[in-house]
């Protein structure tokens, strides 16, 4: 007897991700203004890098430095003189926000040089490349029913990877980072309260890391004016890094018995706001 097989059944190739910050939570209107930006100002050129990449069918481990690689973008690594990763056991990478996808790069690649079981928390728009779908915990910012249960459940992942031992790599402003003024250094916003909640599991060290630098005036200005705009620019920002050295310093690791002893989440959060910005770099809020 020959089985059939319905449509169903027949594993369908993975989808091309979309290319565009733009998504269901800005609106129609902005998000044709997105599109039709990202295409004038580095779009193209940024999903034909992802192309040509797909198509040298590299292993899946390496796509973080691969991708760097391919953006020309090289990894000005400084440590702290006792920053080190741990090859096993709970740790929670925390970082500054300057750039935005650059930043997730840098810091997923640094982590996969030495261990695989690592996730990071970033927005859903990124988590569209078939090569690490599996390391990316998506966050929603639709105001919803279905996204805040969709963020509910990668806060519930989040916090079992590090129960069982793995890394959890997290940007604790959930937003770029942004300057006062023209002339300022743009500086995450307040830092949201779930960094806390991993910060206390049982035996998790914390791993703070500092990205130097920011966006462009035109970006911190479109920022500023509006949020459409200020997406709209985020492929110009990759693009205008392209071919150039991003400095990353390693903070020292923060074992879990420090940890325990603030009194309150407030405390704490300003504590590893603190370590990341470092004793040179005022931790001010934008």
């Amino acid at each position: 007897m020959v089985q059939q097989t319905s449509s169903s059944d027949i594993q369908q190739p993975p989808r091309p991700p979309i290319f565009s910050f733009a998504d269901g939570e800005m609106g129609p209107v902005s998000n044709t203004v997105i599109r039709t930006l990202e295409k004038a100002t580095g779009q193209p050129k940024i999903k034909q890098l992802y192309l040509d990449y797909v198509d040298s069918d590299r292993p899946r481990e390496l796509f973080w430095a691969d991708a760097l690689d391919r953006l020309g973008i090289k990894i000005d690594l400084r440590r702290d003189p006792k920053a080190q990763i741990p090859k096993t056991g709970p740790v929670l990478v925390i970082a500054n926000h300057p750039f935005g996808v650059v930043d997730g790069l840098a810091l997923c690649a640094l982590i996969a040089e030495v261990r695989q079981d690592y996730k990071i928390i970033t927005h859903r728009v990124l988590r569209q490349a078939p090569a690490v779908m599996d390391k990316i915990l998506a966050i929603d910012f639709e105001e919803t029913e279905e996204a805040l249960a969709n963020n509910l459940q990668t806060r519930k992942e989040a916090t079992k990877l590090l129960q069982a031992g793995g890394v959890v790599v997290i940007f604790p402003s959930g937003a770029i980072s942004r300057a006062k003024r023209f002339v300022d250094q743009a500086v995450d916003p307040s830092w949201k309260n779930f960094v806390a909640k991993l910060a206390i599991q049982p035996d998790t060290s914390i791993l703070p890391f500092y990205v130097s630098g920011q966006n462009s005036p035109l970006w911190q200005v479109a920022m500023r004016l509006s949020q459409t705009l200020g997406y709209s620019l985020m492929f110009r920002e990759i693009v205008r890094l392209m071919n150039k050295p991003v400095t990353v310093t390693m903070r020292d690791l923060i074992a879990p018995d420090v940890i325990s002893g603030f009194g309150s989440r407030q405390e704490l959060i300003e504590y590893l706001r603190a370590q990341v910005y470092g004793p040179d770099d005022k931790p001010q809020i934008a």
